[in-house]
């Protein structure tokens, strides 16, 4: 970053700045100091003194949200739309505590109302993609805020790891379910389902659900709060094992504001493509990260495919394989779609879709009909029945794409999903030999 464009809003912020300026320009600290307030606003540094220690933040800590979106296409007759097409918008909330306690980093995309965020710095939150829309980008702004207060006031977090996954996989069939999402408070380690169905669903459901829930030990309580999807339109409800954390969060939640659009917008509205620096990362001197965006050139042995504005390109091996071994290869894929754990399961189901869209790209003009749902569609195959069974497919299976294509990333981490099915099927079969 040029120091020059850098405009702190901080004392800490100042001296950084100080400290930069006086190796580039090779001055004393006392100058870098008056240079670095002047930078930022002030007249000198005592005055940049006075005037900060003045201001403060006695709302907290200021964390800034920001969408990029695109207007929609016009469509045929409608009369021609005024104003921007294109733009970023951005919101400040105050919390209590910084953003990095309220919500964990890598946690972030994992919370209602916050997917497809990403903590760009500790003091922003940042859409990756572009949204269709000023509107949308607005509402999913307020949404965010939403989910933030909701973790800021309750203490919780969303479940991202397959152990709360596992304690929580029973409220898959709560009765009426909607717009769910699952939280866990890292204190106690209890967790909670939060269900946010349409009040017509909740009303219609209401006698059975009450009967799941003292069927299998389960507890429900409806907060007075406004929920985090759609306000208004659904019905927040808390539902877990433990009454005494759902008692607790109601309560907390009963203290949280309504989220309502400030009329008018009280930030701003940015260029397309304009991407935003918060006060944090500017005080730090920080160069931020671009968003991602698709790839275009090949790099050892592998293309780039698809991708987007906030979309990385998936890549793919430069060397096509041959259609007869993807004939080969497809019903192999589709007889290993069962007797393996989560966790493999999920690492084949990936691998098959990725093979359905090589063979589409490597071979569409040619075998365009028969491409398309090679691996994915057509025809259904008996599903394995034996791990005997299973490991001679995936064996099979593996030489085939080792013959087919090329070394390259791609084709390792294919390969790597394939020897995750063969190690827990070994596993699993010495055990069973161990026990015998």
């Amino acid at each position: 970053m040029n120091i020059a464009s850098i405009r702190p809003s901080t004392l800490d912020g100042i001296k950084q700045l100080a400290k930069k300026i006086r190796r580039e320009r090779n001055i004393t600290h006392t100058e870098a100091l008056e240079q670095a307030s002047r930078q930022a606003g002030y007249e000198n540094f005592v005055h940049a003194t006075r005037q900060l220690a003045r201001v403060g933040s006695p709302k907290g800590f200021h964390v800034y949200l920001s969408v990029h979106w695109r207007a929609r296409n016009q469509r045929e007759g409608e009369p021609r739309q005024e104003g921007p097409r294109a733009g970023r918008e951005l919101l400040r909330v105050d919390l209590v505590r910084p953003l990095p306690e309220v919500i964990a980093k890598h946690r972030v995309a994992y919370s209602r109302g916050l997917h497809g965020f990403r903590m760009e710095y500790e003091d922003h939150l940042e859409h990756l993609t572009n949204v269709l829309g000023q509107e949308v980008a607005r509402e999913k702004l307020l949404t965010a805020v939403r989910s933030l207060r909701f973790m800021e006031a309750t203490g919780l977090q969303p479940v991202s790891t397959q152990k709360y996954r596992d304690l929580l996989r029973k409220m898959d069939e709560l009765p009426g379910r909607d717009h769910d999402s699952q939280w866990f408070e890292p204190v106690t380690e209890g967790f909670l389902v939060l269900d946010e169905p349409y009040a017509a669903v909740l009303k219609n459901t209401a006698a059975e659900r009450q009967r799941w829930l003292e069927s299998n030990g389960l507890h429900m309580v409806a907060p007075e709060w406004e929920g985090i999807h759609y306000p208004g339109g659904c019905t927040p409800v808390l539902a877990g094992p433990n009454s005494a954390l759902l008692q607790r969060v109601a309560g907390a939640l009963a203290k949280v504001q309504p989220v309502v659009e400030p009329e008018p917008w009280p930030f701003e509205t940015g260029l397309s493509g304009d991407d935003f620096v918060s006060p944090k990362r500017q005080a730090d001197a920080k160069a931020r990260r671009p968003r991602p965006g698709p790839s275009w050139l090949e790099h050892k042995g592998a293309t780039p495919y698809g991708g987007a504005v906030g979309v990385r390109s998936n890549w793919r091996p430069t060397k096509s394989m041959p259609f007869e071994l993807h004939q080969q290869l497809a019903p192999l894929m589709k007889k290993l779609s069962a007797g393996f754990s989560w966790r493999v399961r999920q690492k084949l189901s990936s691998a098959r879709f990725r093979l359905e869209q090589w063979s589409v790209k490597e071979h569409k003009q040619i075998h365009e009909d028969a491409a398309y749902d090679l691996y994915c569609g057509g025809p259904s195959m008996p599903w394995c029945k034996t791990d005997a069974e299973r490991l001679e497919v995936l064996t099979t299976a593996r030489a085939i794409v080792e013959r087919g294509y090329d070394d390259c990333k791609p084709r390792r981490e294919l390969l790597a999903a394939l020897d995750a099915g063969i190690a827990e099927m070994e596993a699993r079969g010495a055990l069973t030999s161990n026990a015998q």
